[in-house]
């Protein structure tokens, strides 16, 4: 803080010299005890300044903070700014006069969060808002709290990702690719309302949830399809570190081997209405690896839901499941090839109980880390989406693998393409 005390005190030196012999043009020199005085009384103030100072510290480590100096107290500013061009050939079906070729620009996250801790470094807190890229409305996204025990024990409560699928808990900032699989839009947790406690040694982790279900952000207490919920996740790290496991999937060139092996169980109720379609449970089940070396990365995924209806409705019952295989690798220090592949497998006694089959191939081309980069992806669609419907539960109704936000449209017909490219900036 002394050079910021300097600062002052030069500055209002500089000050008092100008007003001095602006009072008399004649003088052309300041009275040496005079100018003795100014700087004295300048220096005893620039103390005063620079202890105020030491109160409070600002800075960036990454993302702006403001921090108490005990370190209680601390805000860290955050932002993400994600630009797509995207570009869909699909079959035209005159029928629903549908455009076989589609195109344009979009800004699927922009988003702003606000996160710290509060009068305890080990309270802490994240509210993220999302601007919706179709009207641009502000929608709250994140908004829990938590507090870390100190002995591998953490308690969080709020609105966010819970942890069921892996694909979804690593979160919004470090992608796989431009967007997450078709898979996790219609088997996926989304955001929900939750409490949920973690405890984490050198190679287990476990966390526990209460929720209202999944995807049941920003509702009441009284919103359906779930009653309550209840998912138990759990990890095993055969190999590195956790930091190499639980942030992002990439692996930089240079990283060491690491791997862990993992599986969540989730059961919700829906609510007793009287109407057949809400008297449901729904169990879902996931299971997954992910290995990591020296450059390149790769995972693989299966889920299940299972949903079964109390009342006794003859053909509600279904079983649906999904599989994934993916892989990043970097030919360069900044240019990581990706590719994926994933299938959605709907009950065969749905009315649209087809699979449907989705590879990807593209690149990350990485600026500077994910703060700064490029995304390309080019998505085949083998199959129509109007002949998949899978992931309901309770009067929530069935999925198609349907979303422009994902890449794929509409359509009756096989062989749909999209290509994505992104630049995301994080600050």
């Amino acid at each position: 803080m002394c050079h910021v005390a300097a600062q002052v005190a030069l500055t209002t030196i500089l000050a008092r010299l100008a007003s001095a012999s602006g009072a008399d043009s004649a003088a052309t020199l300041v009275d040496q005890d005079e100018l003795r005085a100014i700087v004295a009384e300048v220096l005893a103030d620039s103390e005063t300044r620079s202890s105020l100072a030491d109160e409070g510290i600002a800075g960036h480590d990454g993302r702006f903070f403001l921090r108490s100096a005990d370190g209680d107290f601390t805000l860290r500013v955050s932002g993400q700014m994600q630009f797509r061009y995207n570009l869909n050939v699909r079959e035209e079906d005159d029928s629903v006069n549908q455009d076989e070729f589609e195109s344009g620009f979009n800004n699927p996250r922009t988003r702003v969060a606000f996160h710290g801790n509060v009068q305890d470094k080990r309270l802490f807190y994240r509210v993220m808002l999302d601007f919706d890229p179709g009207n641009g409305n502000a929608v709250l996204q994140d908004a829990w709290a938590g507090y870390d025990f100190d002995s591998g024990w953490t308690l969080r409560w709020g609105q966010g990702i819970t942890a069921f699928m892996r694909e979804w808990y690593i979160g919004d900032w470090k992608l796989f690719s431009v967007e997450r699989s078709l898979q996790s839009l219609v088997f996926g947790q989304f955001r929900s309302q939750f409490v949920d406690l973690k405890w984490r040694d050198e190679n287990l982790r476990f966390i526990g949830t209460f929720s209202d279900g999944f995807r049941s952000a920003n509702t009441q207490y009284t919103a359906d399809p779930a009653d309550w919920a209840l998912t138990a996740r759990a990890e095993w790290r055969f190999a590195g570190e956790w930091d190499q496991l639980t942030d992002e999937f990439r692996s930089p060139r240079g990283s060491g081997y690491a791997g862990s092996l993992g599986g969540a169980l989730h059961y919700e109720q829906g609510p007793d209405t009287g109407a057949s379609a809400d008297e449901q449970g729904l169990f879902a089940w996931t299971a997954d690896t992910l290995v990591k070396g020296d450059g390149w990365n790769c995972m693989l995924a299966g889920v299940g839901y299972h949903v079964q209806d109390e009342a006794g409705v003859a053909g509600a019952d279904f079983e649906d499941f999904g599989l994934l295989a993916q892989a990043g690798f970097h030919v360069t220090e900044k240019l990581e090839l990706v590719a994926r592949y994933d299938v959605i497998m709907p009950d065969e006694d749905r009315a649209a109980g087809d699979d449907f089959n989705t590879i990807m191939g593209g690149f990350n081309y990485y600026f500077h880390g994910h703060a700064f980069k490029l995304n390309f992806a080019a998505m085949w669609f083998l199959d129509p989406t109007t002949e998949t419907a899978a992931g309901n539960f309770a009067n929530s109704g069935a999925r198609n693998p349907t979303s422009p936000a994902f890449g794929v449209l509409p359509s009756a017909e096989e062989d749909q393409v999209t290509i994505m490219v992104q630049v995301q900036l994080l600050f």
